[in-house]
């Protein structure tokens, strides 16, 4: 590098590029203090935490007492809702199968064909009757139409249940006196005469039955009828039956939202030694982690504060230079078999100039420029090289350094990774520069 390469490659501002991996590297170095930093941290935070939960202790009880006491609640409180909603959905399931299969809930209410008998208990041919007998039979009658069984056979008949025909059939007994209204109703006004003369017959089966439990009778039928009517009674009684499916989907509905917005209470933590342990182990390690961060951080922001040169690049990259070695890292017999090598780059690099001398140069102690001037002449008279090499130490504090770079064909930078200073380097290559000399490339140790 002359003087006019020094000016086109060097930077206006003070500025430098440092590689991070480079930073991490240099910062790792000081490992055993940033563990010792990250345990010390860890350490902290860790019985920090011990003694928080510790101290806290009674109130950590009293806070989980009250969320098992809420959490029971909350557990009560679902296991009754679903019970409910499973209960309202049967009887939604079966009220709606009831709507959609019963004979009666079938039935057109405008035109419901219906059939009537009166029947009228009276004394025996002959005899006499007192009104607790009447009373008595007509209460037997009452009684086997809705839960003898005696209607099982005309069920059978008509396929369907007896609970089914018992909807279609009303027994209408007066407060006074001895008569009876049966009325049936059906789809048909021929179906309803038919059912209502089958049930009078299994009523008249059961003659002798109920003359032997409440004494002797005579049973007669009269009026009967059979017409198409507009039934408001079965009108009522199956709008009841919708209003109360209605009413069950409803209800069932609302549950199952409240159920829904049930809040499960908020767990927290219970007391004990294994959780404050733990715990502690928990906060401890990120305290630990935290220790190492900073540690790193700080041990960086120091590299670069102290302005270390860290990679040969920042240096070479900056102003253009051919790196000839680097040898940071090498071992004494690496460097030996590495010093032929950089003769052989400095031959291409300088051409045919005949004998040359070459000043080496560098922030890095005279020792070890010395040491560097002695392995590279050492190598050249080895390979019969047309160069010497001579050690100009301390030049950037010897006014005779300065002399002598007058007195040299080029010189050879030699820099310390993690110790030259940036800065120092910078200052030596403008007066390498500024001297005249070329500079052939840098070693770096």
């Amino acid at each position: 590098m002359t003087q006019k390469e020094y000016y086109d490659f060097r930077e206006e501002d003070n500025t430098r590029q440092v590689s991070l991996i480079r930073l991490i590297r240099g910062a790792m170095k000081n490992w055993k203090l940033i563990l010792l930093s990250g345990l010390i941290l860890g350490a902290l935070f860790g019985c920090y935490k011990i003694f928080s939960i510790r101290s806290n202790k009674a109130a950590m009880i009293e806070e989980y007492d009250n969320y098992e006491a809420k959490l029971q609640a909350y557990r009560t409180s679902v296991k009754d809702y679903k019970k409910s909603i499973a209960d309202y959905q049967a009887s939604i399931a079966d009220l709606s199968d009831y709507c959609e299969n019963s004979p009666k809930m079938k039935l057109d209410t405008y035109h419901c064909p219906t059939s009537t008998a009166d029947l009228k208990v009276s004394a025996p041919e002959g005899g006499s009757i007192t009104q607790e007998v009447i009373n008595s039979i007509k209460t037997a009658i009452y009684n086997e139409v809705y839960y003898g069984n005696s209607l099982n056979e005309v069920a059978a008949k008509n396929n369907m249940t007896v609970s089914d025909l018992r909807e279609l059939v009303t027994v209408k007994l007066e407060t006074s006196g001895s008569s009876i209204r049966l009325t049936v109703i059906a789809d048909s006004e021929e179906a309803a005469e038919a059912m209502r003369e089958d049930i009078l017959t299994a009523i008249e089966s059961k003659h002798q039955a109920f003359a032997a439990a409440s004494g002797a009778y005579s049973l007669k039928v009269f009026n009967k009828g059979t017409m198409t009517i507009t039934d408001t009674t079965l009108q009522n009684y199956q709008q009841k039956q919708q209003d109360l499916l209605a009413k069950l989907q409803t209800t069932c509905y609302t549950a199952q939202n409240q159920s829904l917005q049930l809040v499960k209470p908020v767990s927290v933590p219970k007391y004990s030694k294994k959780y404050m342990l733990m715990n502690g182990i928990k906060l401890g390690i990120v305290g630990f982690v935290g220790g190492v961060v900073l540690a790193m951080i700080a041990f960086m922001f120091l590299i670069i504060r102290e302005g270390k040169i860290l990679t040969p690049d920042e240096i070479d990259g900056e102003y253009g230079l051919r790196t000839l070695a680097d040898f940071s890292g090498s071992s004494a017999e690496k460097q030996k078999e590495e010093a032929g090598y950089v003769i052989a780059r400095i031959e291409n690099a300088i051409g045919d100039r005949g004998s040359a001398k070459i000043g080496v140069v560098g922030t890095v102690s005279d020792k070890m420029i010395s040491a560097l001037a002695a392995l590279l002449n050492g190598k050249a008279e080895e390979v019969k090289a047309a160069f010497r090499f001579v050690e100009i130490p301390g030049l950037m504090t010897d006014a005779k350094a300065l002399k002598d770079l007058a007195n040299v064909d080029g010189v050879i930078l030699s820099e310390e990774i993690g110790k030259s200073d940036y800065m120092t380097v910078r200052k030596e290559v403008a007066i390498v520069a500024e001297s005249g000399n070329e500079i052939i490339g840098t070693v770096y140790f």
